[in-house]
Parts: C-alpha cells; sequence; structure tokens
C-alpha cells in the first residue's frame, strides 16, 4: 500500500483494518482506510539469510547475521550482514521530523538479529529488508571483524612466523656462541707460548665451531724442506714429510697445500686422486688443508678432517679456518722474535757481567797486591812481635778486598723480597766512600754536597746501592777522561721526593737529554727499570761541558715510618705488573706502590699477557683507557695464576665492580683513595700463600 502518513498514523500492528483502492504495479493506493479491530501482533517469521527469497516479500520476518557495513545516509542508516555468504541489507529510516539517529551502538564483526519487512530482492539475490527503527536490531554475540577461516589462517601463519623467528635466533644464537668461541681461540693462539700449546687448543675448541673431527697442524723445516707434524697429546709420535714427495693419509693434502699455497677443500677424501689411503692409513669423508700465511710466507698447513659425512666445508667455515691458520703463524712469528729477544738479553746479561767482573778484578787487584806484601814482610819476623801499623794496614786492605767481594756477591745474588725505609743519603754517602780510593787513583776531584738530614726511601736496599754504585761509576769514567776531572753529588727534597743529583766533566760541546745507552746500553737501562719499579725516574742531561743524572725517589710516608705506633700491620713488598698507557698515569702509580715498598713492573697493554703468563706476579694492575684493549680478556688469562686482579677505571661503577668481584678482581676509581688501596692490597696478600700453593712451579 502506498497512502500519506496521516492515513497511516493510527495503524498499529496487530489492527484489522478495511481498505479500499486501486491497485498499479501491484501498490494499492488507498482511496478509503478504516480500522475494524485490534487483535495479538502476529510474530515474526524466523528465517535465515539462505531462505529469504521472492516469496517472502512484504512478510514480517527476522533474520540474523555478521555486521559487514554500516553506511550513513541523508534517508536513514543502512546495515549490511552476513550468514553463510548470503548478504541481507537492512535500512533503518530517518525518524519522524528529522530527528539525529542514535548513536550506533555496533561494531563490525558483531552478531546480530534483525526485525523487518522483507521489503525488496535485488537482481543479484540479495535480500533488503526495512526495520522501523534501531531497537528491531538486536546485539547476539560480539564477534570478530575477520572472519573464523581467516582468522585461523591468520592465527596458523603467526605460528609459521614465530617458529621461523625462532630457528632464526637459535640459529644466530649458535652463531654468535661460535664467534665468540673462535675469537676466544683466537686469543689463546696469539698468547700460546709453544706451537704445541696451539695444537691443544686447535683441538679443544675447532670441532664445536666447525664440522670438524680431528685437527692436526703441520710446521715447514727450511733446513729440511719438510713438513713437521706438531705432536699433541693425542698424537705425541713426531712425523715429518718432505715436501718433494707424495706421502700416503692426509699428509699428502699438507704437501700439496704447501706447494700449491693455497687452501684445498676435498668433499670425497676417500675418492679424491689427490689422497692416497694405504694399508695402515684410513681417510676421513672429507677434509681441508689451509696454508698459513705470514708476511707472505708459507709456515706451515692447517689440516681440518670430518670422518662423519662428507661435504665441502661452508665458505664462513674457511674463512674462519684460512683466519686462524694466519693467526697461528703470527703467534709462531711471535714466539721465534720473543726466543731471539730472550738470546740477545741473555748475551748482553753476560757481556754486562762479565764487564762488571773486569771491573771489580782490576779493583781487587791493588788490595790483594797490598796484602801479599804485608803478608810476605810479616812471614819474615818468624815468630817475633809484628808492628801494630803493618798489621792495622793489613787488616784494612782484607777490609777493602772483602767489601769489594760483597759488592759483586750482592750485584749476583737474589734480592731479599722485604722493602724497608733505606737513607737514601747514608746509602750514597757510604758508595762515596767506597769508591774514593778509586777517585784518588784516577786524580778526580769530587764534591760532595749531600744534605744532612736523612731521606728515607721505601724499597730493596741492594738494588738501590746497585743504581747509584752503576751512576757513580760511569761518571767516574766519563770524568776521567776530561781534563777537568771533576764530579759532584748533592741531595735535596722536594714536595716528599727525594732528588739526588751526580754531575761530572763533560767533553767540550757534549749537548743531550736522552740517557747515554751507547756504552753502557744494560747498566743504565737496568737503573732505569730499578728506579721506576720503585716509583721513581731517572733523568739525564749534558749542556756546557757538565753531563748530570738526577734520580728522583718519594719519600717515606709519616704512617709508614710510625709503624709501632700504629696497629695496623704494614702490607708485605709484592711483585706487581702494572699496565697503563698513559705515562703520566703510570709514573703515579708506580709512586703510590713503590712509597708502600713493592717492587713494580710497568709494561704495555700489549707485552702484558705474555710477561704474565712467563712469569708470577702477586698482583695486576690494569688501568682502563680509551680505545685501549679488553681488560676483561687479561683478567681470564691471570686470575688462575694471580691472586689480584685490580681494574682501575676513570669512575667507580657499582654494576662493574660486582662484575669484577664475582670473578675475583677489585675495582677501583680515579682518583684512588689511599685508603681504599691499602685494603685492596692487604686483601691480595691474604691470598697469596693459597696461590703460592695452587701454582708450585710459576716462575717469580
Amino acid at each position: 500500500m502506498r497512502g500519506t502518513l496521516e492515513q497511516f498514523r493510527r495503524v498499529e500492528p496487530g489492527d484489522w483494518v478495511e481498505i479500499r483502492g486501486r491497485v498499479t504495479g501491484g501498490v494499492l493506493t488507498p482511496d478509503s482506510f478504516q480500522k475494524n479491530a485490534h487483535d495479538v501482533t502476529p510474530p515474526p517469521a524466523l528465517l535465515s539469510a539462505a531462505e529469504l527469497s521472492k516469496l517472502n516479500l512484504g512478510q514480517w520476518i527476522r533474520t540474523s547475521g555478521n555486521v559487514l557495513a554500516i553506511s550513513e545516509r541523508t534517508e536513514g542508516r543502512t546495515l549490511e550482514i552476513d550468514e553463510a555468504g548470503r548478504l541481507v541489507t537492512i535500512f533503518l529510516p530517518r525518524p519522524f521530523g528529522g530527528l539525529p539517529f542514535p548513536p550506533v551502538a555496533l561494531r563490525l564483526g558483531d552478531r546480530v538479529l534483525v526485525t523487518g519487512v522483507a521489503a525488496e530482492v535485488s537482481p543479484r539475490g540479495e535480500m533488503r529488508m526495512l526495520a522501523r527503527s534501531a531497537a528491531d536490531v538486536d546485539l547476539l554475540e560480539v564477534g570478530t571483524l575477520l572472519p573464523t577461516t581467516l582468522l585461523v589462517t591468520a592465527l596458523v601463519a603467526i605460528a609459521l612466523l614465530l617458529v621461523v623467528w625462532w630457528a632464526r635466533e637459535h640459529r644466530m644464537g649458535v652463531q654468535r656462541q661460535s664467534l665468540r668461541a673462535f675469537h676466544a681461540l683466537s686469543e689463546e693462539i696469539i698468547a700460546a707460548a709453544s706451537p704445541a700449546e696451539i695444537a691443544d687448543k686447535l683441538i679443544r675448541v675447532l670441532p664445536r665451531i666447525t664440522q670438524a673431527t680431528s685437527v692436526r697442524l703441520y710446521l715447514f723445516n727450511r733446513r729440511t724442506k719438510s713438513l713437521e707434524r706438531v705432536p699433541t697429546s693425542a698424537e705425541p709420535e713426531p712425523m715429518a714429510v718432505p715436501i718433494d714427495a707424495a706421502p700416503e693419509g692426509l699428509a699428502g693434502g699438507a704437501v700439496v697445500c704447501q706447494r700449491n699455497r693455497t687452501l684445498l677443500n676435498i668433499p670425497e677424501a676417500r675418492r679424491s686422486p689427490i689422497l692416497r689411503a694405504g694399508e695402515s692409513t684410513r681417510l676421513p669423508r672429507s677434509a681441508m688443508f689451509v696454508p698459513m700465511f705470514t708476511q707472505n710466507e708459507v709456515v706451515g698447513v692447517l689440516e681440518v678432517a670430518n670422518a662423519r659425512r662428507p661435504g665441502y666445508f661452508t665458505p664462513e667455515e674457511q674463512a674462519a679456518a684460512q683466519h686462524l691458520a694466519n693467526q697461528v703463524a703470527a703467534s709462531l712469528k711471535l714466539q721465534e722474535q720473543q726466543n731471539m729477544r730472550e738470546q740477545i738479553f741473555r748475551s748482553e746479561k753476560l757481556a754486562a757481567t762479565g764487564q762488571l767482573i773486569s771491573g771489580v778484578a782490576s779493583e781487587l787487584q791493588a788490595p790483594l797486591h797490598n796484602i801479599l806484601q804485608l803478608a810476605t814482610s810479616l812471614a819474615a819476623f818468624q815468630g817475633r812481635p809484628a808492628p801494630e801499623r803493618e798489621l792495622r794496614e793489613l787488616s784494612a786492605e782484607s777490609q777493602r778486598a772483602s767489601e769489594i767481594v760483597a759488592r759483586l756477591v750482592s750485584f749476583a745474588r737474589p734480592e731479599d723480597g722485604e722493602a724497608r725505609p733505606v737513607d737514601l743519603n747514608a746509602t750514597v754517602a757510604g758508595l762515596m766512600r767506597f769508591r774514593e780510593p778509586e777517585w784518588k787513583t784516577l786524580e778526580l776531584r769530587v764534591q760532595n754536597r749531600l744534605a744532612h738530614e736523612s731521606a728515607l726511601v721505601l724499597g730493596a736496599q741492594g738494588q738501590i746501592e746497585q743504581v747509584f754504585l752503576n751512576l757513580l761509576v760511569h761518571a767516574e769514567q766519563c770524568a776521567a777522561e776530561t781534563p777537568l776531572k771533576s764530579m759532584g753529588v748533592a741531595s735535596t727534597r722536594i714536595a716528599q721526593r727525594a732528588i739526588v743529583e751526580i754531575s761530572y766533566a763533560a767533553a767540550p760541546g757534549t749537548e743531550s737529554d736522552e740517557l747515554p745507552l751507547e756504552n753502557n746500553a744494560l747498566g743504565l737501562a737496568v737503573c732505569q727499570g730499578i728506579l721506576r719499579s720503585h716509583g721513581g725516574e731517572l733523568r739525564f742531561r749534558a749542556t756546557g761541558g757538565v753531563a748530570r743524572f738526577e734520580v728522583e725517589l718519594p719519600l717515606v710516608r709519616e704512617e709508614t715510618t710510625s709503624s709501632k705506633s700504629s696497629p695496623e700491620p704494614r702490607v708485605r713488598a709484592m711483585t706487581v705488573l702494572l699496565v697503563d698507557s698513559d705515562t703520566g698515569g703510570q709514573r703515579r702509580l708506580l709512586g703510590m706502590l713503590g712509597a708502600r715498598g713493592h717492587r713494580v713492573v710497568p709494561v704495555s697493554p700489549e707485552e702484558a699477557g705474555d710477561l704474565a703468563q712467563r712469569l708470577r706476579f702477586d698482583a695486576v694492575l690494569w688501568a682502563m683507557r680509551p680505545g685501549g684493549p679488553r681488560w676483561s680478556e687479561m683478567l681470564e688469562r691471570v686470575r688462575a695464576l694471580t691472586p689480584g686482579f685490580v681494574l682501575i677505571a676513570e669512575a667507580y661503577e657499582a654494576g662493574l665492580a660486582l662484575s669484577i668481584e664475582e670473578r675475583g678482581g677489585f675495582l677501583l676509581g680515579r682518583p684512588i683513595p689511599e685508603a681504599e688501596l691499602d685494603r685492596v692490597l692487604r686483601e691480595i696478600e691474604s691470598r697469596l700463600p693459597a696461590v703460592a700453593a695452587a701454582n708450585p712451579g710459576a716462575t717469580r
């Protein structure tokens, strides 16, 4: 029916009406409209979207579905719902009077129940319904925007992505672990002391980061023109293979690699024409031979084999093996250079010892000659009383010879580890009295300007005497060659530092600020090392015909000299390895440790690892510097050898301190508090007996 709003205003659902009018195109236009009775409202027919058809047009129906779209137009609001692939469009007309729509309480994906009239069917078969208002749309279930099948597909895809991500992370974690092991192995190879140690490290670590099941190391012997296998704990018997021959087994591949100077990767070792299996040799499934290059020279071959399965080693494994082989070559080169340096050092030390013995022998000649003459003269008395004057001369010459021999023995014997306060002025004065007879023989004029008050420094008495004896001998030898033949010794105290100056006449035109190491290379260099280990310094200056040595040492602190009044026990003298690339910071630390009586060996970070492996130190002090080497690697290398590792940082960090303390180390921040340094040194001292018992064969 189609009529005016006034005609239908009083009609309600359930009314019986009588309508008269004309029908045009299936639409009744009423001429008269009469309400006869009212009955119960007929219930809507509950139909699914698939059951709706043209037969239901004009019927009061109820259907359900999931909301696909919500749109607003001038005439009203449109909802699109879906049920099993059938689309139903519901139109809600705008309220009477142009009032605004109520707010949308639905969301896409919600399941709704709609009550309305089946209005028409679109050419595509979609049913269009007309609802009275938003009250005819009931929310059944809050749903999702995605269909169930699409949601399940998305969840499966997400699960697959998670599996792929986990597999990638697992693979990356394994790679990172292998990379860390690889870098640690490279560091251990560089720090190794012998080829056998390198081979053992490769056998232990390389199978964990590659497909290798066995590793061998061959070194090229230039003299015999052969490859020599490095003995290991698994294969202790040595083996040498001439490079001109074609031996059986894997050694043949090593020979080919050495001759061709290139990496050799064999996926099927048992079928390769390069390798020949003999009666007593059994080949693995695959093998790789890597030349070891250093300075464009092949020093040997690294053999890596896999006995479980055939196949090529991956390019990443080949690159890693080549890098390790080059690291091995570099380590072998360093070992060779270190052996040469040690031989040169031993030769220089023997030469210096011989020179010292020669000088002492010349000094002994005079008193021994006098003793011989006096003894011959006294023998002539034949039981008669000897003159007292000759007996005193004999005693004096004997005492002089004894002092000379004692000086020589003091130079040769090991030092006592206990550091004590040493009066610098008294020590130098005693040495001047000891050398005075020689100075008279050389006709030297010596001015003694030593201070009368004591200047106490903490150190080893014998080492300090050796330093000043060497400096005085050097000065007297140089002064004796000049026309003036003059020397001078003076001392002073400046800001808790004792300074002793030894001056002597030099050749005209001598201008220099460097130590004269040419003629006394080992002696003055040793003096400089001893003074630095005591926290001091040796300086030299030559100008205007006068040369001067300046020795500077830290004075003993008042609390050290007054130890009797202090209940706190003094820390015993320890041997400390000081690693600091900054010269100024190294000098300050030398002063602090030397003032406490400790022997200090200052080295660069590059030399620290090798020195810590060869010698035993009571403590290692590592100063952090920007861009410097990693201290953690040094800590891992020395923690089993040294009772105390002390890291000196720019500032104290609680997290870093906790991490170091868990590994048995200590952390100090700059500036270093004196009390905190003393506490750390006492703690290290308490660990010394345990470490000494655990390492009885360590070299001191």
